[in-house]
């Protein structure tokens, strides 16, 4: 079995540094497909001290009325038709009768109007979960099947209900979701996926919620999934931290950990953790489990995708679309209705409203963070020492 430790931890609760043994410690060069976002133009820069202010005052409210994540539901949308547009949310939907999936498994085309209703109906519940991050946007704005775009960065023309965010390190400013009239807008720019960042809201720097992507081979049953986001569930269970179950969207399961936000803990040191949770899980099952992508040794197991846990990295966001056939969405379930029959493909940007209405899944997600430090020591003393083993 390989080595696993952390090294460097101070009685501050600091992490000078984490490392392990005889593991990968990322994707080989080969692997790695670069995230190119749409060209930014020179209009998109704002200048330092606006930029500055928008982080500084926090996000932006909503003008709608507050739902609640338990009384979210599909809202009959204040639409008015201006022209060849129609307005939701004061947002004007242009080409509104655009067909952005052929269905939702129901034989009717979602168009970007449905998209923008949709975005209105849950976007207060999804609203605290992509709010103060900096977001990526999968655009498809001619339909799924047509030319697609992964924006990160913002650009001109941009719609000025977004938030821009100044990230360390890169000159354009990174696109934020802050109201749920933006989430609006992404429908009006055919953005059929929402990727956050994992960070705390307003600090990208620091590590707000850990994601374990379960992402199993072509030819593995879904019950297969099942079982391995509840051992992910069990393992940080045994450490510590609470944890909560989403669909992708696709065929996969994640299973998100809110952290508290007072840790001193980086982002490497917070990927190592994961790392260390999913090797573990791959170590006790090699049949099950693996913890490299490398698509040959993927055969019949389950890729615990750990590398979402990055300062840089995303997540496709709870209650997103996916552009994907059949409109599906990343919907968050309780952890007892993850047993042998979900569906995960009964959750579409057509029934996720009615069903989230239903639904006490996510229910007390603040109140449930917990402090990854805390977990880092608790596996470091649970690990085989160096000399137990001489």
């Amino acid at each position: 079995m390989a080595e696993i430790e952390f090294a460097g931890w101070t009685g501050s609760g600091m992490i000078r540094q984490a490392s392990f043994k005889g593991l990968r410690e990322d994707k080989s060069a080969r692997e790695v497909v670069a995230e190119t976002p749409i060209a930014v133009g020179s209009g998109a820069a704002m200048p330092d001290k606006k930029l500055k202010a928008m982080v500084s005052r926090g996000p932006a409210r909503s003008t709608k009325a507050p739902m609640g994540r338990k009384n979210a539901r599909a809202v009959a949308p204040k639409v008015a038709r201006s022209g060849g547009s129609l307005t939701v949310m004061g947002v004007s939907i242009s080409n509104p009768d655009k067909a952005l999936w052929p269905d939702a498994r129901d034989h009717t085309p979602v168009t970007k109007l449905d998209l923008a209703r949709y975005y209105e109906g849950i976007g207060d519940w999804m609203l605290p979960h992509v709010a103060g991050r900096p977001c990526s946007l999968v655009r498809v704005p001619d339909g799924l099947g047509r030319q697609q775009f992964f924006q990160r960065h913002a650009m001109a023309g941009m719609s000025g209900l977004f938030s821009l965010v100044k990230i360390r390190g890169d000159k354009a400013p990174y696109v934020q979701i802050d109201r749920v009239e933006a989430l609006v807008a992404a429908a009006q720019l055919g953005a059929l996926e929402i990727h956050p960042w994992n960070c705390v809201p307003g600090d990208p720097e620091a590590v707000g919620r850990l994601v374990f992507d379960l992402d199993p081979a072509p030819d593995l049953k879904f019950d297969a999934v099942i079982a391995g986001a509840l051992e992910v569930r069990d393992r940080l269970k045994a450490v510590g931290l609470e944890s909560f179950c989403k669909t992708t969207g696709g065929k996969g399961l994640h299973v998100v950990a809110p952290l508290t936000s007072k840790d001193a803990v980086t982002w490497p040191v917070a990927k190592n953790f994961a790392h260390i949770i999913s090797a573990q899980m791959a170590q006790d099952s090699p049949s099950r489990y693996v913890e490299n992508m490398a698509k040959i040794q993927r055969t019949g197991k389950i890729f615990l995708d750990y590398l979402r846990n990055d300062r840089t990295a995303t997540a496709v966001a709870v209650l997103s679309p996916r552009a994907r056939a059949g409109a599906s969405v990343s919907m968050p379930v309780d952890w007892n209705a993850v047993r042998r029959g979900l569906d995960p493909m009964q959750y579409t940007v057509r029934s996720a409203p009615a069903l989230l209405r239903k639904s006490t899944a996510w229910d007390g997600y603040e109140k449930a963070a917990r402090s990854l430090a805390a977990a880092i020591r608790t596996i470091t003393r649970a690990a085989p020492s160096k000399k137990r083993r001489a």
